[in-house]
């Protein structure tokens, strides 16, 4: 027996593809005519008058979709013998293909339209029954959630007097966003945040003077909420700008540490470290305001990028700084 090599029998299955029927007009914008048998064994006619380009176009594209749903590749002759149910599973899955591009298919030939001539018998069931499962596509671009989590975090510039007192720090925070419709993009979000606040030297200077001891570092803790208005602007189908503000109250804790060394050393020489003073102010009222941007990842996760200007206390003693974050929405 002689064996033909992979390339001639992909080279055969394309001639046999692209050979129109005897007497079939092959003009690229003239309606195919029926085929068959074909190489599966199936009789193919085009319902909404495709012409024959499209036509082969459709028999390869489905072709290929057929051998990835039975994992049969008849153009590959020196492949081990395939069993009877997974040649008609290949079968099965080429007529739905076909079927669902706008043609009619069937195992047998078409009736004849001869008077003379007895109808052809109906062909025998090909086989057990074969589910071929349907691929469905994830959804792209955001979709509607009406409650939605997420958790950020970033760097904070202080602003205004504060840059004066305190070094950028970082922040972290949760929150929760509600949007009560799909039709009208406003919702609310509340949003629980804590960051944190180096001294600057001048800061622990005026300490050491002001508490008539020496002070070597600190820092300052503001913790606290916002309940927020949102508004989402779609820029494109995976990617939105949105405004938010509103009110919150929060607390600031400031620390001031001394660092002292031990009065012997035995093998090495030891530090500790004391407080030299540490107070919280009452809840303070505050607001904010700000934008960012959120651009939709595999839903229902979304990943977003935002600043906002936070003002905290009265306008005469105040607290104003700058949480830039990025996070994670799900």
């Amino acid at each position: 027996m002689v064996k033909r090599s992979k390339a001639t029998d992909l080279l055969v299955l394309l001639v046999a593809a692209a050979t129109p029927v005897a007497g079939q007009n092959v003009g690229p914008n003239t309606a195919a005519e029926a085929v068959g048998p074909t190489m599966e064994g199936l009789y193919i006619s085009p319902k909404n008058g495709q012409n024959a380009r499209q036509m082969w176009s459709d028999r390869y594209a489905c072709s290929d979709w057929a051998k990835s749903q039975s994992g049969v590749d008849p153009t590959k002759s020196t492949e081990a013998p395939t069993s009877d149910a997974r040649r008609d599973a290949y079968r099965r899955a080429m007529a739905v293909c076909l079927e669902s591009h706008g043609y009619s298919v069937s195992y047998a030939p078409p009736p004849s339209v001869s008077a003379s001539q007895p109808p052809a018998p109906a062909a025998a069931p090909p086989g057990p029954r074969v589910l071929v499962r349907q691929y469905t596509p994830p959804p792209q671009g955001f979709q509607y959630h009406p409650l939605r989590a997420q958790i950020e975090g970033g760097y904070t510039v202080p602003a205004g007097s504060e840059g004066i007192g305190l070094d950028g720090g970082w922040n972290a925070g949760l929150g929760l966003t509600w949007f009560p419709t799909s039709v009208i993009p406003l919702g609310l979000r509340v949003d629980g945040s804590f960051s944190r606040f180096n001294e600057t030297s001048r800061s622990v200077g005026e300490a050491s003077q002001s508490l008539n001891t020496p002070v070597s570092f600190g820092h300052e803790n503001i913790y606290g909420g916002d309940l927020d208005a949102e508004f989402d602007l779609p820029i494109g189908s995976s990617i939105r700008e949105y405004f938010f503000g509103g009110v919150g109250q929060y607390r600031e804790q400031t620390t001031f540490k001394q660092l002292s060394s031990r009065g012997y050393c035995y093998y090495f020489c030891g530090a500790y470290v004391t407080n030299v003073e540490q107070s919280t102010s009452r809840w303070l009222n505050s607001w904010n305001a700000g934008l960012g941007f959120e651009f939709a990842t595999e839903d229902p996760a979304s990943f977003f990028i935002e600043a906002r200007y936070q003002h905290i206390g009265s306008a005469d003693s105040r607290t104003e700084f700058v949480p830039i974050r990025v996070g994670i929405r799900f």
